[in-house]
């Protein structure tokens, strides 16, 4: 399979036909991501050992911002540029860094810039790319228990709760971990996007495993699944909130898959309108959708790179994303230097 053989297969829908900075036409393609704890993870805001909570129908569910999600992911998209790029800088430049700009704007081109936007200055001027990937607020499906806590103490150089001279350690933390089993549907919106983008949104997304506070310290401890597929002209207005609030009205400690399946399809469902194209996984029925034709079951299974075949796909969309961004810079650089020569010195320095 190549590139290109893959992106003639996936329909215009929903997609920009190549990046532009100013977005005219905004079509979007929504992930519908079921996220499932696999073990007990710390999800924390203005409260350090506890996740911030929000009440539906009576009851207390975990509320998670989608930023702690986007950035582990972008931390996995970043990985796989510069695993691909064999030191080239054909997809990354090697002075780039998550959350670092760098002074220059041929240098920032990247799909982790032009995916999920970064603020900067280059020659005194700001600059700012918008996101083109909305992930915002979700949470638990099943109720947040508050009273489960995990008392913990902190350990001294050797590994044990006492000091050198045999005091015993007196710091304490009580975390209030989301356990195993919880569920969190998230809607992922990639607005105005490519399909080299959309590639890139579907590996990161398939490839994090880790969120939470202290993830360094732990293994996987969330499984991501793409159940289900919107494309549409325009912004799809879907929220895990609202889905709560509206269908699951029942506090179960651990919903079923069925019961979570019957959620999103009646909530969708209500909410759809005539130009969107609704696709869903096999096991996972959404009514009045269709399941997922080819070209999503090959983009699905290049993005979880399974064979060496799958990154060289995936290398080749972060090269045309890094050129279309190159390009886009240049033309800008080139307009500004007609205009005012004196730019000319600048550029080059850029």
């Amino acid at each position: 399979m190549e590139w290109n053989e893959l992106r003639k297969s996936i329909p215009d829908d929903g997609f920009a036909e190549k990046y532009e900075i100013y977005r005219r036409a905004r079509p979007t393609v929504t992930l519908v991501v079921l996220r499932t704890v696999t073990d007990p993870i710390l999800f924390r805001s203005t409260d350090t050992e506890r996740a911030e909570t929000q009440e539906f129908n009576g009851t207390i569910h975990a509320q998670v911002n989608g930023e702690k999600f986007v950035s582990k992911e972008r931390l996995t998209g970043l990985n796989l540029c510069r695993e691909l790029d064999e030191k080239k800088e054909t997809i990354i430049s090697a002075e780039y860094t998550y959350n670092e700009p760098i002074p220059s704007l041929p240098k920032s081109q990247t799909a982790d810039l032009l995916t999920y936007g970064l603020a900067g200055t280059v020659s005194g001027a700001t600059f700012s790319q918008k996101s083109r990937v909305i992930e915002g607020y979700t949470y638990s499906l099943e109720p947040y228990d508050l009273m489960n806590k995990e008392m913990h103490n902190a350990l001294y150089e050797s590994g044990t709760m006492r000091d050198e001279a045999g005091g015993q350690s007196e710091a304490l933390f009580s975390p209030v971990k989301v356990q195993p089993g919880t569920h969190f549907v998230h809607f992922i919106t990639l607005e105005a996007g490519t399909k080299e983008m959309f590639m890139y949104l579907v590996h990161n997304i398939l490839n994090t495993g880790r969120y939470g506070a202290r993830e360094t310290r732990t293994g996987r401890n969330m499984k991501n699944e793409i159940v289900g597929l919107i494309t549409s002209e325009s912004d799809s207005n879907l929220s895990c909130g609202e889905l709560i609030s509206d269908h699951i009205k029942e506090a179960k400690n651990e919903l079923l898959r069925a019961d979570i399946q019957i959620a999103i399809s009646t909530y969708i469902n209500k909410h759809k309108r005539a130009d969107w194209n609704i696709y869903h996984a096999q096991d996972f029925n959404l009514d009045k959708g269709s399941v997922f034709p080819k070209w999503i079951l090959d983009s699905i299974e290049v993005g979880n790179r399974l064979t060496a075949e799958h990154s060289l796909v995936l290398k080749n969309t972060l090269e045309i994303l890094r050129k279309q961004g190159l390009d886009i810079v240049m033309k800008k650089s080139n307009e500004k230097t007609k205009t005012d020569p004196n730019q000319s010195k600048i550029n080059a320095d850029e």
